[in-house]
């Protein structure tokens, strides 16, 4: 295991933005966590494996599993003030030596068309550039769901091709792939 990653077992990130608090998700967001992900307009654009949706506590161990080894990074979208639990954003796919990584997100349905996703998005991209290193970010969006789309494209990141969806749910859709590569001089 890396320097870096050991750092992050002993004492996991809290991030901040204006209106958003970012940290690893608790046993409490279990709740939340399952009713976002089962509702059927954050279930049409995401590929959760549907058995990890059975159960409310198999979902949070699927989360809880990714810290053991940190292959992924999952952030609890938390709003200030308030402090209700409205989404995820994550890097998955991990790789220290390659410096890059999936972004990946999901905001609750209530409180879509708000920036929410947005900030928090540039908000673990920051993180990852700055303090893990990354140079690469791939993020992958089902070609009709322009509003993630749109999140892709304020944070910086440029279409680069379809892919296939083997296995999609919604079958036929191809998935828009993003990419953000940071240049160096």
């Amino acid at each position: 295991m890396t320097d870096m990653k050991e750092q992050l077992l002993q004492r996991f990130p809290v991030l901040e933005s204006e209106r958003l608090i970012l940290r690893k998700l608790l046993p409490e967001d279990t709740a939340a966590l399952h009713r976002c992900m089962s509702d059927p307009a954050v279930r049409a654009f995401t590929e959760i494996n549907p058995g990890k949706l059975l159960f409310p506590g198999r979902l949070y161990r699927y989360f809880e599993d990714s810290y053991r080894f940190l292959r992924d990074l999952h952030f609890a979208v938390i709003r200030k003030g308030e402090g209700d639990w409205i989404g995820l954003c994550s890097l998955q796919y991990w790789d220290v030596e390659g410096h890059k990584a999936r972004l990946g997100y999901l905001i609750s349905p209530a409180h879509w068309n708000q920036g929410y996703a947005t900030e928090a998005v540039k908000c673990v991209m920051n993180f990852a550039i700055d303090t893990l290193g990354i140079s690469c970010l791939e993020a992958r969006c089902s070609a009709d769901n322009p509003a993630s789309e749109c999140v892709l494209k304020k944070c910086g990141l440029r279409e680069s091709g379809h892919l296939a969806t083997p296995g999609r749910r919604s079958e036929g859709t191809p998935l828009k792939r993003y990419l953000f590569e940071r240049k160096f001089l």
